[in-house]
Order: C-alpha cells, then sequence, then structure tokens
C-alpha cells in the first residue's frame, strides 16, 4: 500500500468526507486519489485560511474535515487555529507537507518548515512528524480519532522523507 492509499484508508475509516486543499506537488497524488473518490467532497481553497472557514462549517454542519497544504500555508492558519479551532473545539485533521529540511531548495520554506511543531505545540494543536511510510496508516488513523473524540483539531506534518522532496536542483 502507498502512503497515499494509507492516507485515504484512515480518513475513510474516520468518517471523514469533507476535504479542503491547495495545489502542492508533494501532496498531489493524495489530492488526485481523493478528487477521483466520491466518498470525499474536495473543496479547492484559494488561500490556507479559508480551510479552517470551511471545515468549521463542515463540521457545524455535521461532517468530518481534513485540511490538505505545505507547512508554509500553515503559517497562514495560525490565526484561525488559535482564535476559532482551539477555543470553540471544533476538530478537523491537518495533513500538511513539511518543507525546509532534507531535499529542500527554496530558503524561504525553512523558517516555518522548521518551527511548525513548535507553534503548533504553542497554541495547543497537538501535532506528530511523520516520516516512514510504515506508520502512516495508524498514524492517521489515531489522529483523526483523537481529533474527532476530543473536538480538537490534530496536525500530521509529513516529511519529505515520506512524500518525496522536489527536484528544483
Amino acid at each position: 500500500m502507498t502512503w497515499t492509499e494509507a492516507v485515504v484508508a484512515g480518513l475513510e475509516r474516520n468518517g471523514v468526507t469533507t476535504v479542503a486543499h491547495l495545489p502542492d506537488s508533494a501532496l498531489a497524488g493524495l489530492i488526485d486519489a481523493i478528487e477521483a473518490d466520491e466518498r470525499f467532497e474536495a473543496v479547492r481553497l484559494s488561500r490556507e485560511e479559508q480551510g479552517i472557514g470551511v471545515l468549521s462549517g463542515a463540521y457545524l454542519g455535521g461532517e468530518r474535515g481534513v485540511l490538505l497544504c505545505q507547512s508554509s500555508g500553515l503559517a497562514t492558519t495560525i490565526n484561525g487555529l488559535a482564535s476559532l479551532s482551539k477555543p470553540a473545539r471544533i476538530p478537523f485533521l491537518g495533513i500538511v507537507s513539511r518543507r525546509g529540511d532534507l531535499g529542500e531548495f527554496n530558503d524561504a520554506q525553512v523558517p516555518f518548515g522548521y518551527a511548525a511543531g513548535r507553534v503548533l505545540d504553542d497554541i495547543g494543536i497537538r501535532n506528530r512528524r511523520l516520516e516512514s511510510p510504515e506508520e502512516i496508516e495508524r498514524d492517521v488513523d489515531l489522529a483523526a480519532k483523537t481529533a474527532f473524540s476530543t473536538g480538537e483539531p490534530y496536525v500530521l506534518l509529513l516529511d519529505a522523507t515520506l512524500t518525496g522532496a522536489k527536484d528544483e536542483f
């Protein structure tokens, strides 16, 4: 099973139906699989912070959701996470391609890529860094269960060792 198939299986197992996303080459295979799967409603965003509103509305309408984006885009969601999702206890899963580490060519991706986990910790959003495909199905399943049982977002940070580094050299 590929890592993208494992993510889809974990989402489906936990009743996730709404997927808010932006284009991202590291997540392209996952986005394609979700858009082709009738079990999911894929919502294309123009900015990542819109995903907080989309997923909040989905939750209030009885749906479970996930936000797919890269770490620099996650940075733009921090206010929404800290001022809406966390205090209002609106659960969703974040699946984020973590930029700025191994294989990174773009210096602008480094600061938040390295700080993402610490920033999420500081605002009380649980998170986990994933590096290996062997554990992804289990971790997506457990993160979704955690998010939806506690009523709070949970973010999985996918390293380039899992998704593949961009080849821009």
